[in-house]
């Protein structure tokens, strides 16, 4: 039987959750919004490869500007 948190990481898909991971760069996210992106990421170790991805572009860029 999946663990409860095997199902809840389900609910938000990963084209879902990479467009959230994309949009938090942007605009603070609901609480809603960052629970059920965490239970995603917690199953899902592309989206989680992703959104590190995201975070280590964002500091180069950042770097790059300094």
């Amino acid at each position: 039987m999946k663990s409860i948190k095997h199902l809840l990481g389900h609910w938000l898909s990963c084209k879902d959750a990479s467009r959230v991971v994309s949009q938090a760069q942007e605009r603070s996210l609901s609480a809603f919004e960052r629970w059920r992106l965490r239970m995603h990421l917690a199953v899902c170790d592309k989206c989680t490869r992703f959104e590190r991805q995201l975070q280590f572009m964002r500091e180069a860029l950042r770097r790059y500007r300094s």
